[in-house]
């Protein structure tokens, strides 16, 4: 496979999940046609990243009938925050070794960047945000097969999550807010309470995105 096919496969892979992810495809039955004009790509690309994001569950592809998108249900959604709790827990009971001045203030200037998406109410960015901070511990931890899995579950939960955080955005706030609970906890090499409330974060989170 030559570079340029395997770059124009990872373009179409890309802007179609932020066309799902953003709601723009939502309730609708697609077709390749209708990608190739809306993306203005050829179809062997597009087709490679519509198979790739039907493993993902994104989408399922039917023979003959089009490309139906695949709605997260409440099941898929709980299963997902609970693989999010073991994993993210997990790691920031082990961290306590390896945590630096130069990560905690990595934390500190992402949760600035999330003010900042706030401010603009720029909820995508926001969510992004939200997931590199949560994924940080992970990669302190140094787990790479936790790092690929936050990102991979993450996505389906954003795709829900920009419903429920475009309508009420002052959840965007106290997320923040917790954040910066967080932090505070690290700072003091508090580590038990920053278990908890990571925790706690997280599981508040689930039972949001279930409204």
């Amino acid at each position: 496979m030559t570079t340029t096919k395997m770059y124009l496969k990872e373009i179409a892979y890309e802007k179609i999940k932020k066309l799902l992810i953003m709601g723009e495809l939502e309730g609708r039955v697609i077709s390749e046609n209708e990608l190739v004009d809306t993306l203005q790509m050829s179809r062997t690309p597009i087709r490679e990243a519509l198979q790739r994001l039907q493993n993902e569950e994104f989408l399922e592809i039917i023979p003959k009938r089009g490309v139906y998108i695949k709605e997260i249900t409440l099941k898929e959604a709980s299963d997902l925050m609970h693989v999010r709790v073991a994993i993210e827990v997990y790691s920031m009971e082990r961290i306590a070794e390896l945590l630096t001045d130069r990560h905690i203030a990595d934390l500190k200037a992402n949760v600035e960047l999330q003010k900042d998406a706030v401010e603009r109410l720029d909820v995508y960015e926001f969510l992004k945000l939200d997931l590199e901070y949560h994924e940080s511990f992970l990669k302190i931890y140094d787990n790479h097969h936790f790092v690929r899995t936050l990102n991979n579950i993450s996505d389906r939960l954003i795709q829900h999550g920009m419903k429920v955080f475009n309508r009420e955005t002052f959840r965007l706030k106290k997320s923040i807010q917790e954040h910066e609970e967080i932090n505070a906890l690290l700072v003091q090499k508090d580590f038990n309470g920053a278990v908890k409330a990571l925790e706690r974060h997280v599981l508040g989170g689930r039972d949001f995105y279930f409204r």
